[in-house]
């Protein structure tokens, strides 16, 4: 059994890679801090796994506080993974390589081991990224930018009559509330469609469309055939978890010498 953290700017999920796959656990949202004694509590009631995989895309801090709970916690050391320039099928665009967030290389991971195609994956969590592959699992780049609830926040923090107060999503609003609430989420919808269509222009074929993350279902309705993804980032890093077990195995014996004579 295999322990597997993905550490995201709000949330912390784990699950146990095992025999049947992957078994999901829980989730802490740890607001912008660590919080040894929470962190520690999530793994009270585990047996101690054969190895701990993290996935973070967190601060030093952040990780030297975790890394020192699940010390304490299963005295078993932590891999925190970084994006390489290559593996599990999938080649790494960024000229440095590292500077890829790792959760969104290993979610890349994921939908190529379940798909091999021309592919753009979009991640809404803190932050809204998307990311172009191709059918051979070559990355070609991405985009980052605010998520429709950053951008909502954004503007209730830089202006004073226009807040973060919910609205209705529709296509052309009536009121503030409406139009604070719509405008960032319609925005998203846009530049999906037009990254999409530059990466179909680009690979001059169709070019599928799959969504992961907490934000992406309150507009994921005005994408149609967007596939509905989940926990890529923990998918990814089990097989990243599975191809080093793997690498450690002793090579087979090989053919027996024959007798002497």
């Amino acid at each position: 059994m295999r322990l597997l953290v993905d550490y995201g700017n709000t949330r912390l999920k784990w699950a146990l890679d095992g025999s049947h796959g992957i078994e999901p656990g829980a989730a802490f949202a740890h607001a912008g801090h660590a919080g040894d004694a929470a962190l520690a509590g999530l793994w009270s009631t585990l047996p101690r796994p054969q190895s701990i995989h993290v996935a973070s895309v967190v601060d030093a801090a952040r990780e030297a506080a975790l890394r020192s709970a699940l010390v304490a916690r299963f005295d078993r050391e932590v891999e925190f993974v970084r994006s390489p320039p290559a593996a599990l099928g999938i080649v790494n665009a960024y000229r440095e390589p590292a500077r890829l967030g790792v959760d969104r290389f290993l979610a890349l991971a994921a939908v190529h081991a379940e798909a091999a195609r021309a592919q753009v994956l979009v991640g809404c969590g803190t932050a809204l990224t998307l990311d172009a592959l191709d059918a051979s699992g070559h990355h070609l780049g991405g985009l980052i930018l605010p998520s429709p609830t950053l951008m909502r926040r954004a503007l209730g923090v830089a202006t004073a009559r226009v807040g973060e107060a919910g609205g209705r999503l529709v296509e052309i609003a009536g009121d503030t509330a409406d139009a604070a609430w719509s405008g960032p989420a319609l925005a998203a919808v846009a530049v999906v469609e037009r990254f999409r269509a530059e990466v179909a222009r680009r690979l001059g074929s169709a070019v599928a469309l799959v969504g992961d993350g907490g934000g992406l279902d309150e507009w994921r309705h005005l994408l149609p055939d967007l596939e509905r993804a989940h926990d890529l980032v923990l998918r990814g890093l089990a097989l990243w978890a599975g191809s080093c077990a793997t690498a450690a195995e002793p090579p087979p014996p090989g053919p027996a010498p024959p007798p002497r004579g």
